[in-house]
């Protein structure tokens, strides 16, 4: 029997609660009638275009009646789960409609209208609908009824309206093409942005803290030292939260217990109303996770960890720190999030050292909820945030990070430590494509963090270096060249230079002669210091010789520190990064040219090429695992059917053609992932789907060692397979390719069943113990 609501997920409503999603069962008559209480008389008279004497048995008959044993369901119904009690319904009935068609219908309790609980059963409903081959989905209401109409509107997508009297008929088509798709992502990604940072709200701004743990641990010691300087009440609840006092309702919970009695100490916080919890403890096994979690779930708790060193949120008034074993951090412009507290620690310790505050903090540990997905969400919201840095291991969602940071990447720049550093590896091309600048070590990332927290954005790859001997001169220029920058001047202004002498030649480099030529101006300068007096060379006076807008950094041969920031301005308010490596030095400047050049991109929709017949693929797929449940290649007429749908059509090349292979997969981590491969002996390069445009096109130059349209668009076509249909498990496409277009070669489809659902829907994702 097919349906078209198998879900069973949490999202945020706009107030921060988490809200359960599930499909209607015969089972949950008694909660449906129960349910239609909640209904007022005019809701009740929206829903049923009348009042019935007996609404309730009315409904759960409509929604939890039997189905027909043959054949696919009539009926049904997704609810919205609150507190244990049932807060929406979205129904829906195929009897009476022409094939490819469902009437639905929405009812929310009426406490609870204006928190997007209609909204998100839409959302929910629509991806299920669509995969069960339903086309349109109608809705019939009364004219005025404002509500209804808003959900529909709210969701993005085209609705077409009919009136009949007062009554009118919306029909909503779910054969939408690229650009609808966008919009519909778009308003959705909105949508869960607002609902993210409501959810955190009592996790980064609480009102009043709860510390719950043995008093005798040195970390519970330490947290409710901490947290002495916090302007709301803070409370130590004990082993378990059994001493929290009667009138004590935290927003925020600290939990240092160990695994065995973390638990019982989340439920007393539940009871309590906690909003937010911090799990420190680590060595759960599967089913004390999954109990933590059901906990947390239930109430609507957003969690951090386990394995959390805690959260900062030093601005404001009613800023705090929840640490186990930091410094609190100054407030400042750094958002941090990290996986691991050992790298968290560092990590502050260095931004301390370099005078770069922090907006948040968060070691979010084992990921059970709350992860870099929310942290992004937030930074986007959060005016206090310039620049994010981050240090993870894993993704639990990895398009919405990518989708995620793709947006914020454009306001403020995002560095994050990657190892790999290379573009066959799905970690890069993920960072690569969401517009965050990867750098190879922690390190790095400090060098890179000094740089952009203090002076602006390098607009280009024109660099000046001056410095004071011939051999610092010539270690910066060469750091430059290999770094690929263009070096517009290269001065030695002798040992004896002093900082009026070096700002002579700054401002030479900035002279006006260069008027008529603005393009060979200097973008950066870069100053080369050796110790050449017995005391530290004074360089207000060279800094302030650099135009407002140019970045400016320093190598200073004597420095023992790696990286360090030396203060200038009249109120010091200016910071100079000043590193003892020139290679060190110029890697920052890069990383900090990326972020601007990524700041300066116009943001790009990603959407499906033209002619990817979507209706034909999932029905492709469908009718493959409807006769093979457990999955199976496709046969070579299949994969004809298939590569036509994605309108890979072969052309008449030319002599000069030349080989390719474009391999796609799901992969655990990193969700879908093609790897593109040319006969020129070129390196291969992994990419991540969707693929908008403008990386089809890089990769494809990468892959080819040319511009090559032809290719750019298979990348594309190829992705949209692997994005839209979660069951190809593997697809592999050997093609000729030249100006002309690609002629298809040998095809291998792999579909194997997985879990249905658009990966952008609005869900809390799953945890790793789940």
């Amino acid at each position: 029997m097919t349906t078209i609501d198998r879900a069973d997920a949490y999202a945020l409503l706009t107030d921060g609660r988490a809200v359960r999603l599930r499909s209607a069962t015969t089972a949950d008559w008694r909660a449906v009638h129960d349910f239609a209480a909640t209904l007022g008389p005019d809701s009740l008279y929206r829903r049923f275009f009348g009042a019935p004497s007996d609404p309730g048995t009315l409904l759960a008959d409509l929604v939890c009646g039997p189905q027909p044993e043959q054949g696919p369901a009539t009926h049904g119904g997704l609810l919205a789960i609150l507190d244990g009690d049932v807060v929406g319904l979205a129904e829906w009935y195929r009897a009476g409609q022409p094939d490819g068609q469902a009437e639905i219908a929405f009812a929310v309790s009426d406490a609870l209208h204006g928190r997007g609980i209609a909204t998100l059963l839409a959302e929910h409903l629509m991806i299920a609908a669509e995969r069960a081959q339903i086309r349109q989905l109608l809705a019939v209401t009364q004219g005025d009824n404002r509500d209804m109409l808003g959900v529909f509107v709210a969701l993005g997508v085209p609705v077409e309206r009919a009136w009949d009297g007062g009554v009118c008929t919306l029909t909503i088509d779910l054969d939408l093409d690229s650009a609808g798709r966008a919009a519909l992502l778009e308003a959705s990604a909105k949508r869960e942005g607002l609902a993210d940072e409501a959810s955190l709200r009592s996790l980064l701004a609480p009102g009043s803290i709860a510390v719950i743990g043995n008093l005798a641990d040195p970390a519970t010691q330490r947290l409710l030292a901490e947290l002495s300087a916090f302007s709301g009440p803070v409370h130590h609840g004990g082993v378990v939260g059994e001493e929290l006092p009667q009138d004590a309702r935290p927003e925020l919970a600290v939990i240092t217990s160990p695994p065995h009695r973390t638990v019982a100490a989340a439920r007393r916080c539940a009871e309590r109303g906690v909003r937010a919890l911090i799990v420190t403890a680590t060595g759960f096994d599967r089913e004390q996770g999954l109990d933590l979690l059901k906990v947390c779930r239930a109430a609507g708790i957003r969690l951090v960890g386990p394995g959390s060193l805690g959260v900062a949120a030093p601005h404001g008034p009613e800023g705090f720190s929840a640490l186990l074993s930091a410094t609190p951090p100054d407030p400042g412009p750094a958002g941090v999030a990290v996986q691991s507290g050992g790298i968290g620690l560092a990590l502050l310790s260095h931004l301390d050292r370099l005078g770069i505050g922090v907006s948040t903090f968060a070691a979010v540990g084992e990921k059970y909820d709350v992860s870099a997905n929310d942290l992004l969400l937030h930074w986007e919201q959060d005016t206090d945030t310039k620049l994010g840095l981050l240090h993870v291991e894993s993704f639990g969602n990895p398009r919405k990070f990518a989708q995620t940071a793709r947006r914020l990447s454009r306001l403020i720049p995002l560095l994050a430590v990657d190892p790999e550093q290379s573009p066959s590896q799905a970690r890069t091309a993920l960072y690569a494509q969401a517009g965050i600048i990867a750098v190879p070590s922690l390190g790095a990332l400090v060098d890179a963090a000094a740089l952009v927290a203090h002076q602006p954005l390098p607009r280009g790859r024109r660099v000046a270096v001056v410095g004071n001997t011939r051999g610092m001169v010539s270690l910066a220029v060469q750091a430059c060249i290999k770094a690929e920058f263009e070096v517009t001047c290269a001065v030695d202004a002798t040992p004896a230079a002093d900082a009026a002498r070096l700002a002579s030649e700054i401002a030479a480099a900035f002279a006006a002669d260069h008027s008529d030529h603005s393009d060979d101006r200097p973008e950066a300068v870069l100053l080369a210091l050796a110790p050449t007096a017995p005391g530290p060379l004074a360089l207000d006076a060279a800094v302030d010789a650099v135009p407002p807008g140019v970045p400016v950094l320093a190598v200073l041969a004597e420095q023992p520190e790696s990286v360090a920031v030396r203060r200038y301005g009249a109120g010091q308010e200016h910071g100079l990064p000043c590193y003892n490596d020139a290679a060190a030095a110029v890697d920052a400047l890069t990383a900090a040219r990326r972020a601007g050049r990524v700041r300066r991109l116009s943001s790009t929709r990603v959407e499906y090429p033209a002619g990817v017949d979507l209706p034909a693929l999932r029905g492709l797929v469908d009718a493959c695992l409807k006769h093979d449940p457990d999955g199976r290649e496709l046969h070579p007429s299949e994969n004809d059917a298939l590569l036509s749908a994605l309108g890979i059509e072969s052309a008449r090349l030319g002599p000069d053609a030349h080989g390719a292979t474009v391999t796609a997969w799901q992969d655990k981590i990193f969700g879908p992932v093609l790897f593109g491969l040319s006969d020129l002996g070129r390196q291969p390069v992994t990419m991540l789907a969707p693929v908008d445009s403008r990386v089809a096109e890089s990769v494809a130059a990468r892959v080819a060692g040319t511009p090559a349209p032809a290719l750019a668009d298979l990348f594309r076509r190829a992705a949209a397979l692997v994005d839209a249909c979660p069951e190809v498990s593997s697809f592999w496409l050997t093609v000729d390719f030249d100006d002309e277009g690609v002629r298809r070669g040998e095809a291998a489809t792999l579909l194997v069943p997985a879990e249905s659902g658009n990966p952008y829907l609005r869900r809390l994702r799953r945890a790793p113990v789940e």
